[in-house]
């Protein structure tokens, strides 16, 4: 007897077989990448990412250079006409760096942000008049604005900002050097004159 060439088909369950393996692979892919943030684009890039990091390095320490010598300037020109806001500045930026950092933005109390704002408001009032820069008293101001919006909305965005804006005056102002990040959001800190 001759045997007959068949055809094997998969049938049902092979399909469905086949069907949950690969919905399970893309699953975990798509999953894998979500969670820990990967750009499948950077996988392809790995090459082009090196020499652009090295292109970055040269041209951050260039940066850095510069802006040392702008801080410096800043900081013997109008640190020194400013030590009581400075210590003011100081301490507030210490106020915000214990409240804040690590993650305490995301589970602030709000009671003591809003007395904390509050304080700034009272303190701004007091000493703005005494602010001979102007540049220093634009930041004061937009400070002010932002303890106003602490006080009155609870606003973590305001508490950010108010963090910023005490950080980049607590280098311009006191010679604060605990920072590898500058946010150059004040106009005290860009000063060039």
């Amino acid at each position: 007897m001759k045997r007959k060439k068949t055809k094997r088909s998969w049938g049902w369950f092979g399909w469905t077989i086949l069907s949950v393996v690969l919905v399970t692979i893309i699953g975990s892919t798509v999953f894998f990448f979500t969670i820990f943030q990967f750009n499948i684009s950077s996988l392809f890039q790995e090459s082009e990412a090196a020499n652009n990091s090295e292109v970055n390095e040269e041209n951050s320490q260039q940066n850095n250079d510069e802006t040392s010598k702008n801080i410096e300037h800043v900081q013997e020109t109008v640190g020194k006409q400013h030590q009581v806001i400075g210590t003011f500045i100081s301490e507030t930026h210490a106020f915000y760096n214990e409240t804040t950092g690590y993650g305490g933005i995301n589970n602030l109390d709000w009671d003591e942000q809003q007395s904390k704002a509050k304080t700034i408001q009272s303190q701004i009032h007091l000493q703005l008049r005494d602010v001979k820069n102007e540049s220093l008293k634009n930041d004061l101001e937009k400070v002010n604005v932002f303890a106003k919006r602490v006080v009155k909305d609870q606003s973590v965005e305001a508490v950010q900002s108010l963090h910023r804006y005490f950080h980049d005056l607590d280098i311009a102002l006191n010679e604060y050097n605990g920072y590898d990040k500058i946010w150059n959001i004040t106009e005290t800190l860009a000063e060039t004159d």
